[in-house]
Parts: C-alpha cells; structure tokens; sequence
C-alpha cells in the first residue's frame, strides 16, 4: 500500500503519514500555534484559564460556544443560589415538553407568588408562548409556576423533570428545587453548569429569538427585557438575570462577534453589566478560532495494488480550536491509515487523523473515511478500463 502525501491540506500544519503494517513513514515538520488544553469534565480548558479579566463577581465563565472552551473561569464550579437564571432551566423544558398554542389557566398559587412578575391573575388564559416571553423577559415567578404547573402538572413534578434534565446534560453541581429561582435551601448551581445549561437551550431558535427580544406586546400587555446588555452591546444575544438577597446580581449573557458565539456567567456581581461587557470584550480581544481541517478535505491518496485506482481519504468532520495567538504552541499530525480491502464503498471508514499538542500532550483525533468507491483490480475490469480509454 502507498500513500501520497497530498497539499495543501491545512493551512497551518504539516501532515506526517503513517501506512500501517507497512512501515512506511513521511515525517513533516511542525509549525506554532496555539491549541486550548486537553478536554476534561470540564470541557476544554484552555492553559491558565483562571487568569484574565478582573470581575466583582464571587464566580464567573466565559465559554466559547462553538468547541465548547472555557476561556476564563473564576470559582466556577463553586454551587451558588442561581436566581432567576434558573429559568433557563424552565423555559428549556417548555419548549422541549410543551405545545407553543396551547392555552394555560393560571392558578391561584401560581399568581400569588413573589417577587418578579409577568402580572398574572388567577383563572387567566394565556399561550403558552406569551407565558415564555413573561417568564424570560419580565423575569416572571408567577409564569414560571403557571408554566410548571401546565407541563407537568403541579410544581413538584415539574422540579424532578428539572432535575432529570441537569442530570441529563451532566450538570454535577446543579439542583433545583422551584422553577424561578427565589432562595430556598438545597437550590444551586455553578457558574460553568449555567454556561453548560445555556448552550443547549440556544441550540433551540425559539429561546434564542425570545431572550433576544427587547419587548413583546400581547393581548395581556406588554413584556420588556430586563437584559440592558441588549440596549448596550453589539451582537447581544441575550440571556437571562437574576437577583436574590442569597444570589445577590446575576448575569448570563451570550454575545456574536468576531466569528464567534460567547457565554459570560457571573454569580454575585456588584456590577454585573460592567463584569460580563469586561468578559465578554475580553473574549474578542484575545482569541479567535482556527479551523485546522475542513470537513471532507483530502487527507492522503493510498494505492493499493488491488485497487483500480487512488483511494481518497477524507476528513469526516472539521477541527476548530481556539486560538490566542500571544502563546503558541507546537502542534505535530499524522494520519494513520488501516489495512484495506478491495472493493472501497465511498463513506468507508479508513482510519484516523491525529493532532498532537506537543507541549501539553493533548490529541484530537478525526475519523478518515473515502471520498469516492474504489473497484477491485480484476483481468477483465482492466481490459474494460483500457478498451473505453482508447475509444
């Protein structure tokens, strides 16, 4: 079996090709740049993440969305009363339970609670959508009851549904005991899990359209977002605030720019708007992605004697890392390559590509599959091949 050594394949990195059982070996040299650290329970921790920006607040993240990378992180695994950030929890499962049109009667328990509100009454109909825009723009307690209440049929059967959820997304630090967020022992989450419970709800476009909406007028009034960043901040997307007497002022905050999609936690901020505009600048100002293989790029041609042609390896999905370009780093790859068979189908798997962080001994590893089919050589195939060539 031989390889050929196709360019350019990345624009940044040398290729070293490995035949395996053959002993065939291609070194390329390595080039600097930069790769976050190796993925942990964490995510991707990027060197010296606890390093940045000064915060007033007592925990904070700031994640890249697209590759999962925690850029900075201060305390954020600590458990911490969430406030009103928990409705991210609850607007999640609405959409993911609940029918937009349906129509909900508010409860009289349901009205009565404290705090903030999205001015329901009991014996009020109102859909189920409205209810989302008062839960996550007016910050409404008595909407997340109501919407509690219509999903699962009381409070209680609502926060095991929530509960299940965090354990689902792998929320370790995370337990809720209401659907809003108001102080109550045994409620917390961490800074990373909201990060963590934020990205998948903006996976949805109906929570990323509402969170993004300054105002929505309904039959029942109008609800406006307590969110200022979106008043204040190019690109905002949104998300969520909370305040307790035990949370003190919360923040989480997703923001576009740059080619990138960040989330800011803080928990206990004395100035929430001015930590997560610092974090979040902070973001945009010192990194950027780098997208090292494309999906579908040719990674090597490997000739088999039994083949009617090159078989092309491909790259069956991309890898984008994050990039600070104030600390490279040495990065070496190879592609290793499985013995194979005739005939190739296309879409078959052929073996791997591996990028080595040399300095902090992390991987990434992309499967290789064919681009195309590849016929087994036969006598009478070949005659074939060479009979249409000469017409």
């Amino acid at each position: 079996m031989r390889l050929r050594y196709i360019l350019p394949v990345f624009p940044l990195i040398a290729l070293v090709l490995v035949a395996t059982g053959t002993g065939l070996w291609l070194p390329g040299p390595p080039v600097q740049v930069w790769i976050p650290a190796a993925p942990q329970s964490d995510g991707i921790l990027l060197a010296e993440y606890e390093k940045g920006p000064s915060t007033t607040a007592h925990a904070a993240v700031l994640y890249e969305r697209s590759t999962g990378t925690v850029l900075y992180g201060k305390e954020m695994h600590t458990r911490r009363a969430p406030a009103s950030t928990t409705k991210v929890m609850t607007a999640l499962l609405a959409i993911e339970l609940g029918r937009m049109d349906d129509i909900v009667t508010v409860s009289r328990k349901a009205a009565g609670v404290p705090g903030s509100s999205a001015r329901l009454y009991p014996d009020q109909k109102i859909r189920l959508l409205d209810l989302l825009y008062g839960l996550l723009l007016n910050s409404g307690n008595d909407a997340a009851v109501a919407i509690a209440e219509h999903i699962a049929g009381s409070e209680e059967a609502f926060v095991a549904l929530m509960n299940e959820r965090a354990r689902e997304l792998g929320l370790e630090n995370t337990r809720f005991q209401n659907p809003h967020g108001l102080d109550a022992p045994g409620h917390y989450s961490t800074a990373y899990d909201l990060a963590i419970l934020t990205d998948t709800a903006m996976n949805y476009p109906l929570f990323a359209q509402i969170v993004a909406t300054r105002e929505h007028v309904t039959d029942h009034g109008a609800f406006r977002n307590t969110n200022r960043l979106l008043w204040s901040m190019e690109g905002a997307l949104g998300v969520k605030t909370g305040t307790t007497g035990q949370a003190g002022y919360c923040l989480v905050a997703a923001v576009s720019g740059e080619g990138m999609e960040l989330i800011s936690v803080v928990l206990g901020s004395s100035d929430r708007w001015a930590d997560s505009i610092r974090l979040l600048n902070y973001g945009f100002d010192e990194f950027h992605l780098l997208t090292l293989v494309e999906r579908g790029s040719a990674v090597a041609e490997i000739d088999l004697p039994t083949a009617m042609g090159p078989v092309v390896a491909v790259a069956e999905r991309p890898i984008t890392v994050v990039v600070r370009s104030d600390r490279p780093a040495e990065v070496e790859t190879q592609t290793v390559i499985e013995r194979l068979r005739t005939p190739v189908r296309p879409g078959q798997p052929l073996g791997r590509l591996e990028v080595q962080l040399v300095s902090e001994g992390r991987q990434l590893t992309i499967p290789l599959v064919a681009k195309g089919g590849v016929a087994r050589r036969t006598p009478l195939r070949v005659l074939w091949e060479w009979l249409t060539g000469l017409l």
